[in-house]
């Protein structure tokens, strides 16, 4: 009787492998706490953190009004046209400076908002 081939060539991958070599540790697969602040993993959730609920709902409302102004929506198109990295971080970095002056407008009283969830500003 023949030897079947397949599991002959099977035989040095079995062996070389560990019992339990499948791990079904969840928190490995997920990067470390580290690893997503590098990655800006949830990067809006902590910032919004920094905000009691009132103030996040001040800026939920103020983010409401300037939803549909003409010059934040050319911003968001610019942003999503944009054909080079280059392109669209110059055009983010627009919008960005555009939606906190027209936060603003909106509503003075946000600024000190504003100032808690300014990126650069060492409260992340």
């Amino acid at each position: 009787m023949k030897t079947p081939i397949i599991p002959l060539l099977m035989i040095p991958l079995l062996v070389a492998m560990p019992l339990g070599a499948q791990s079904t540790n969840v928190a490995s697969d997920s990067p470390s706490a580290q690893e997503s602040e590098k990655w800006g993993h949830h990067k809006k959730e902590k910032v919004l953190a920094n905000l009691s609920d009132a103030e996040r709902q001040q800026l939920k409302a103020a983010m409401k009004k300037i939803k549909q102004d003409p010059q934040w929506v050319n911003a968001r198109q610019a942003v999503k046209d944009a054909q080079t990295k280059e392109a669209r971080t110059e055009a983010k970095t627009a919008s960005r400076q555009l939606r906190h002056d027209l936060l603003l407008k909106a509503d003075p009283s946000l600024a000190p908002i504003l100032e808690k969830i300014q990126p650069g500003k060492g409260n992340q």
